[in-house]
């Protein structure tokens, strides 16, 4: 057995050393250009926010409210009308409407909106800067209960 022979398995099993490290970069370079936005720094608190959302959203539900979502392409972007309705079908006064724009293939675009009451509705205009899909995450707010609706769009 040559010097050469002895030296394969070594170098080999640098080489698979080296590729490990460099791929653990590269995914660490694309991880912090790219953050979720779901990971937060206080997950504590983020989670109580998140049990009480869900418990409001609850009561909502038992209590027949349902958010009515409608979303129009204009140029640019949407223009979304959002009406908080009872289960009869009549229309419910809503202290806060919200609506946070998410881009599920991209970091870094999602955002968030307030929408406009106007006319027994709430209005307002979502900025959708590249074509794609997007969802939009709709809260209607009145009083303690919170009625939510999720809507995905594919821009063109």
């Amino acid at each position: 057995m040559s010097s050469r022979d002895r030296l394969v398995w070594p170098l080999g099993l640098a080489a698979l050393l080296a590729l490990m490290i460099s791929g653990s970069l590269a995914l660490l370079a694309i991880a912090s250009a790219n953050p979720d936005p779901r990971v937060v720094d206080d997950a504590w608190s983020a989670e109580k926010r998140l049990h009480a959302d869900l418990r409001a959203d609850r009561r909502a539900r038992e209590a027949g409210l349902t958010l009515a979502l409608e979303a129009v392409r204009v140029d640019g972007g949407v223009e979304v009308e959002a009406r908080l309705v009872d289960a009869s079908g009549r229309a419910r006064h809503a202290d806060r409407v919200e609506v946070r724009r998410e881009r599920p293939a991209e970091g870094g675009l999602d955002g968030e909106f307030v929408l406009d009451a106007r006319d027994g509705a709430h209005r307002g205009a979502i900025p959708l800067p590249r074509p794609g899909r997007w969802v939009l995450v709709a809260r209607a707010q009145a009083g303690d209960l919170v009625a939510s609706r999720r809507v995905a769009l594919f821009v063109p």
